[in-house]
């Protein structure tokens, strides 16, 4: 197993689904791709982008349930595939005492972030993409448009593929500017 940090969420052109994009920590060019769900992913945003909520989101309620029995995650491991879903293990350590939790990674990722737990890697499981070759593939490719500017067209697809800090800085002033009646249905202009 190797260690791995969360690089960045991605989103899969064809599908719209979110990609939870995983990094060695030995290596942060070699990327490990796991497609997750949409509220996973936000899970995750929310945490990268350090918003505190007024009151606890899911994650957050898990690990308050995790604390409050006296447990810590020591780990999280993604360790098999069994007929193409990934198998993710979270290790708490509830005094003294190892808990093995069967989760999925996405899930699994989300408490390790709340936690600052190691994320570890069966990378036999997860097919390896190097970034080095995702930006040579798309540079040699003739299908891209032509631009006006100087970016390659790698630069300016990983602009608009990965959520940036600018992003998350706009993501977090939406959420703390939301109030209640934002979402009230005025019936009178129906």
């Amino acid at each position: 197993m190797i260690q791995v940090v969360v690089k960045s969420i991605a989103i899969d052109n064809i599908t719209g689904s979110p990609i939870l994009l995983l990094s060695n920590v030995e290596n942060e060019k070699e990327l490990y791709p796991i497609w997750i769900g949409v509220a996973e992913a936000e899970g995750i945003v929310i945490n990268q982008s350090g918003f505190q909520p007024p009151r606890p989101l899911t994650y957050d309620l898990f690990k308050n349930t995790i604390e409050a029995l006296g447990g810590v995650v020591k780990a999280v491991e993604i360790a098999d595939m069994v007929e193409n879903a990934y198998i993710a293990n979270i290790i708490v350590d509830q005094n003294g005492k190892e808990i093995v939790i069967d989760a999925r990674p996405s899930d699994a990722v989300n408490l390790a972030l709340r936690f600052n737990a190691p994320i570890y890697l069966n990378e036999e499981i997860v097919k390896k993409v190097n970034l080095d070759d995702i930006v040579n593939q798309a540079n040699n490719q003739e299908n891209f448009p032509q631009v006006e500017n100087k970016e390659t067209p790698a630069q300016q697809i990983s602009k608009e593929q990965f959520i940036t800090d600018e992003d998350l800085n706009k993501f977090k002033e939406i959420l703390d500017n939301i109030k209640p009646e934002d979402f009230l249905i005025d019936k009178s202009s129906q």
